[in-house]
């Protein structure tokens, strides 16, 4: 057997340094794969506006209901849904007989009136006027037996009380000469007066016959079926609708949240979008706010004005609508999920975590204003958030701002629909 041969030092200290340097290796790979991973992101200077969202369906500003005016039965339609029509154009006819008869009635009523009225022809009247002329002819024989006895004193021949007994027949015949003409003069005016209630009446019933008659208040387009030809209709029952339907006089009609109604004003901005329109984005305005909620819903009414309708928007359509809470132009901003209970956690140069409290301002689906606490360019934590540490170190994954905070692009809401510009 041959002796063992003596290892060499310089072997053995490079055999230690090497051993020592995969030790090392291996403790840092260690390290490296038990550090937690994060997304991250930096916070960016960019516009931001806070808002509330909520669907709507564009309706006419205004709707004419054409209702009955009268009781009985429909016998003419003349339109039909979505026909156009012109101010004062015949709807639809509602036929009551009662009313034809109630016109003839007043009517033959009226020529009574006015035969009884009339001066040549009134029986009343051309009596007064017999006995007006009979008592001033006896007024006349009166007058002369005056004379006579006036006479008859002067030449002793008569006496002072044939005299006075003349006289008095004078006065009294004057009296009923006078009585008489104003008697007739009053009842001329009770005919006169009889005359103008019989010719209102007449009016009256041409009016009410007119009410069959429905004709349309402005220009505009049938907004649904009418009733049916051949229904008996009450009063006020509603035949069908009609509204002006050029784009300028329609609105978005929306149903908001009574959480927020209270944050909705008339002339608040407003921003739209319509499926119709993909990739578009409409402004406009709050212009009426309805009072009475939905009780079903809990939702209130909102109508919103656009501020340049299309002049292919059409009844109907429908989108979604982003009420303007507050914006801003320029304002430091990070990706909402990076804010958690008023905190944004940082990662330093070294690789190490640090947890900031932050000043919230302005918030969107996407982004936060963040107010105090974070500068522009620092590098934050999108995901995850929980259980994080300050101190710790950590693996970095990049998420350009762009696409993180969604700068300069489409904003999707809560509803799934896009809204362009909304930050």
């Amino acid at each position: 057997m041959k002796p063992r041969r003596a290892q060499s030092p310089i072997r053995t200290v490079l055999w230690i340094v090497a051993l020592a340097l995969l030790a090392g290796m291996g403790a840092w790979g260690v390290n490296r794969l038990t550090r937690a991973g994060v997304t991250v992101t930096e916070a960016v200077e960019a516009p931001v506006v806070q808002a509330f969202y909520s669907t709507g369906t564009m309706q006419p500003e205004r709707e004419f209901p054409i209702r009955a005016n009268v009781a009985g039965i429909l016998t003419e339609v003349h339109v039909d849904k979505g026909d156009r029509v012109k101010a004062g154009d015949v709807l639809a006819v509602v036929t009551e007989p009662s009313l034809q008869y109630a016109l003839d009635k007043a009517q033959a009523e009226l020529a009574e009136k006015l035969a009884r009225a009339d001066e040549k022809r009134s029986p009343v009247l051309l009596e007064f006027d017999r006995r007006i002329d009979s008592t001033t002819g006896m007024l006349a024989i009166a007058d002369r037996e005056q004379a006579r006895q006036q006479q008859a004193m002067e030449s002793r021949a008569g006496s002072q009380a044939d005299l006075d007994r003349a006289m008095d027949r004078v006065k009294l015949l004057t009296m009923d000469v006078e009585a008489l003409r104003a008697q007739r003069a009053a009842k001329v005016l009770e005919l006169a007066r009889e005359v103008e209630v019989a010719r209102s009446a007449v009016n009256t019933a041409l009016w009410n016959l007119d009410q069959q008659t429905l004709r349309a208040p402005i220009d505009g387009v049938v907004l649904d079926r009418p009733t049916s030809r051949g229904t008996r209709v009450a009063v006020n029952d509603t035949l069908m609708r009609v509204a002006d339907v050029t784009p300028a006089r329609l609105v978005m009609r929306a149903a908001v949240d009574e959480e927020d109604i209270v944050n909705v004003s008339v002339g608040q901005l407003v921003q739209l979008t319509l499926y119709s329109f993909p990739g578009e984005t409409f402004r406009g305005k709050v212009g009426r706010i309805y009072d009475q909620a939905d009780a079903e819903r809990r939702t209130f009414e909102v109508d919103v004005l656009f501020d340049s309708p299309h002049e292919r928007f059409a009844p109907g359509m429908t989108g979604e609508l982003a009420f303007i809470l507050g914006q801003k132009d320029k304002a430091v901003v990070v990706p909402s999920q990076a804010v958690q209970a008023g905190a944004v956690w940082t990662v330093t140069s070294d690789g190490r975590l640090a947890r900031n409290d932050v000043r919230i301002g302005l918030t969107s689906v996407e982004r936060a204003e963040i107010i105090s606490g974070i500068r522009v360019g620092e590098t934050v934590v999108i995901s995850p958030i929980s259980s994080l540490q300050p101190g710790q170190r950590v693996r970095t994954s990049r998420i350009d701002p762009v696409q993180a905070a969604g700068i300069n692009r489409k904003e999707k809401t809560p509803q799934g629909a896009a809204f362009k510009g909304i930050n």
